[in-house]
């Protein structure tokens, strides 16, 4: 695994609104897969910035040195 980078955010937000989206779509249209996919998507997303928030905090020291690499 690379090195932390707080780049790495990026990927929470699409997911988060994804998983909002996705409740949204399970409040329209009222079905057990949707209301599945969407308990599967919002505790993927919570995981995911628990995950971050984490790493962001074990990593408070190197995060303002770190310069873009190619």
């Amino acid at each position: 695994m690379k090195r932390f980078h707080v780049a790495w955010w990026a990927y929470s937000f699409p997911m988060t609104v994804l998983a909002l989206d996705s409740a949204e779509y399970a409040r329209v249209v009222k079905g057990e897969i949707t209301h599945w996919l969407m308990l599967i998507l919002s505790m993927l997303s919570v995981l995911v910035a628990l995950v971050l928030i984490v790493f962001s905090a074990l990593n408070t020291n190197s995060l303002g040195t770190q310069t873009c690499e190619n």
